[in-house]
């Protein structure tokens, strides 16, 4: 990257959203200057890198699986504080614990990043309703089926509702303000 200062093309999903937020996280850390393409998906984003359109790409796990199998992309690091949980292996020597934190890799991008997954409702329910859907995602999060999708995917599981959730975003929304901020995002 700092030898294509400028020309080191990163590709993601979206302008403005997480992928792009990753990539100037990525720069600061590293003291760069990245090309940020944005794509329609993850999906785009890895076969654009697949193919050598772009050099490196800022997507979720499990977006690039296939292609981490196939040995035409390699996960290089993850945002996070510690190493992925799953020594389950995904390729025939490598699991999703093997790849290094950032920070491991000489790129400090300040802890944690995680793109938090919610289930909203409409305004105006009642809180009957809501507990209802909130009893529901609880169940559905104990599942072995969800077990099984977050072990296969490499996602977090971490179940917050009410007080907990409203917590969790006003973070995310913070953290967010910020870095926005900074590259001109928000006026």
């Amino acid at each position: 990257m700092k030898e294509k200062n400028g020309d080191w093309r990163m590709g993601g999903a979206l302008s403005k959203d997480t992928d792009e937020i990753l990539t100037h996280l990525i720069e600061k850390a590293g003291h760069v200057t990245v090309t940020f393409i944005p794509y329609k998906s993850g999906g785009e984003t890895a076969v654009q890198l697949a193919g050598g359109h772009i050099e490196s790409h800022t997507n979720n796990p499990s977006e690039s699986i296939g292609q981490w199998k196939a040995g035409s992309q390699r996960p290089v690091c993850v945002f996070n504080v510690h190493r992925l949980e799953s020594t389950t292996k995904v390729t025939a020597t490598e699991s999703w614990h093997d790849i290094p934190t950032c920070t491991e890799q000489g790129l400090d991008v300040g802890g944690t990043y995680q793109q938090p997954r919610t289930v909203w409702l409409p305004g105006g329910v009642k809180p009957e309703e809501q507990k209802y859907w909130v009893d529901v995602m609880r169940k559905v999060v104990e599942t072995p089926e969800w077990k099984e999708y977050v072990e296969r995917t490499s996602q977090t599981s971490h179940f917050a509702a009410g007080a907990d959730l409203q917590k969790l975003i006003a973070q995310d929304i913070e953290r967010t303000k910020k870095i926005g901020a900074a590259q001109g995002w928000i006026k």
